[in-house]
């Protein structure tokens, strides 16, 4: 093949280096605009990739998700713990009695379709009680976790400390009691994003000098008894609690409930019509205690 030569030759050539150059920088230009402008996903649909060439910078056409905003706006951050002395309460104050309020409080729950009718009821109603929820239930009270933070939130709720795994704290000695004192705030903290300090309620109501001493340490300065009981920590019938709500339930009381057996959640409603019809008004233990408590023996029957 022979090779073009002469004037003409040569501007021919030149014209078609021209355009091969005009060509290829045509083309890496239309490369370079796609790099850095768009990319393509597997769907096919194209996203801006500025992202992508700037690490400061997130941009994307895709619909922006809004997550709902908690409703919890009331709840106090968690405050340092603050040794103190130890009160033990078992009812209202008599200053405070004339305001006919009781407070009903609920203890354990080991029952999980008997805590979630509790919320329930209470949700429902608007009345106001007590939990002092073991850790070691967990199961029954971690899925109520965020009614249960929202009743806190608008005082509707006292949240307090049964100890994690509800042992007698007498029997295994105040440093072991601490311990599982404290291993309970923690999974409160933890579970409802919140403190029970300072309501710690004894298991089987029993406790002594050390149990008292290490609690204060912790921060647990109000120990909470009961002066009024349904006796519902073994299985009753619905009669025997609603019975005992009529002979236990007067103004300044506090009665000692748990969550552990159905009849008690199946009641509830009934108890707070009964309450309402003797002009009672149930509140938590931190109304109850604004106008002072006492200290008492208390009422036999866990």
């Amino acid at each position: 093949m022979s090779h073009p030569s002469g004037p003409s030759n040569r501007a021919l050539v030149r014209r078609r280096r021209a355009a091969a150059l005009l060509l290829l920088a045509v083309a890496v230009a239309a490369v370079g605009w796609g790099l850095t402008s768009s990319s393509v996903t597997p769907s096919g649909s194209r996203v801006a990739s500025s992202a992508a060439s700037s690490p400061s910078t997130s941009v994307s056409t895709a619909t922006t998700t809004t997550q709902a905003a908690d409703p919890v706006t009331n709840l106090q951050a968690i405050t340092p713990l603050v040794p103190g002395t130890t009160h033990v309460i078992t009812e209202a104050a008599p200053s405070a009695v004339s305001k006919r309020q009781v407070a009903l409080t609920f203890d354990d729950g080991f029952c999980p379709s008997c805590v979630k009718k509790i919320v329930d009821v209470l949700v429902q109603t608007g009345a106001h009680a007590t939990f002092f929820p073991n850790g070691r239930y967990s199961a029954s009270w971690e899925p109520q976790a965020a009614r249960i933070k929202e009743m806190v939130a608008n005082g509707q709720l006292t949240l307090g400390n049964h100890t994690f795994s509800h042992n007698t704290s007498t029997t295994i000695g105040p440093d072991a009691f601490g311990q599982d004192l404290q291993r309970n705030e923690d999974w409160i903290e933890k579970t409802f994003s919140l403190t029970g300090r300072p309501w710690f309620r004894p298991p089987y109501g029993d406790y002594n000098s050390g149990t008292l001493d290490k609690a204060g340490q912790l921060g647990y300065t109000k120990v909470v008894m009961w002066s009024g009981t349904v006796a519902d920590s073994s299985l009753r019938t619905p009669k025997y609690i609603l019975n005992a709500i009529k002979y236990w339930a007067k103004p300044g009381r506090i009665i000692l409930m748990h969550g552990n057996y159905p009849p008690t959640a199946q009641v509830l409603p009934q108890i707070l019509t009964m309450l309402k019809r003797m002009n009672l008004t149930p509140v938590t233990m931190s109304e109850l205690s604004q106008g002072g408590t006492r200290s008492s023996s208390p009422s036999t029957g866990y």
